[in-house]
């Protein structure tokens, strides 16, 4: 969805920016919806007892549909090219530097905890094989080593702090951060009930000695 070429882009503030805007929040937000029902316990059961043994496949199923349905959006959002703010100077290396040290902290994270597993590639390839695929098991899976030992959500910590520290930004750049802090924190809170429940008082001792998303944080819960 974008303009035919000749005519003027419409200022950021625009009724029809602000149309466009809503609109593409709305497909991320679908596409967050999809992601956080797929991953959803009850749903990850009905799965397990309908494939039975074939369910070693759902991590790679997900991952696939996941980028699938993103791929959509990003042909459907409209473009929304116009630059909000631009930075120079000391500010804008700043801002990169959070960039780097978010994008190292989110790999740092995939590494720690086993990224192709989460993946579901190395239970693929298992099963390509004729071998029995590993099943995830949060209670034998649970880490706090590596980057965990630093934030409880490494991920979702460098995801935010890559998305919020854009020195140049666009509307249809704004949009998709404001969608992707939000979605990281609700995701997180809702992360931190689940293993909470499943992993007791090991995650309770955990929480207590490693904060959330800032290191080095006084208040360790938050």
């Amino acid at each position: 969805m974008s303009l035919p070429a000749g005519l003027p882009l419409p200022e950021a503030s625009s009724p029809e920016a602000v149309r466009a805007a809503a609109y593409a929040f709305g497909l991320w937000t679908g596409w967050g919806a999809l992601h956080s029902v797929m991953a959803a316990r009850r749903v990850k059961l009905a799965f397990e007892l309908a494939l039975g043994p074939r369910y070693v496949l759902y991590p790679f199923a997900y991952t696939v549909i996941s980028l699938w349905t993103f791929w959509l959006v990003l042909t459907k959002e409209p473009a929304l090219p116009q630059v909000l703010w631009e930075l120079g100077g000391a500010p804008k290396y700043i801002l990169h530097a959070v960039q780097a040290l978010g994008l190292g902290l989110l790999a740092w994270a995939g590494v720690s905890l086993g990224g192709l597993k989460m993946l579901g590639l190395p239970q693929l390839l298992d099963t390509l094989r004729g071998r029995v695929a590993d099943e995830a098991d949060i209670q034998r899976d649970f880490s706090s080593h590596g980057a965990y030992a630093l934030v409880r959500h490494p991920m979702h910590a460098g995801g935010i702090a890559f998305l919020a520290c854009a020195p140049t930004q666009t509307l249809g750049g704004l949009v998709f951060a404001v969608f992707g802090c939000a979605y990281m924190v609700v995701g997180t809170l809702l992360e931190e009930r689940r293993l909470s429940r499943e992993l007791g008082p090991v995650w309770a001792d955990y929480a207590a000695r490693v904060p959330m998303f800032l290191p080095f944080s006084a208040n360790r819960h938050n």
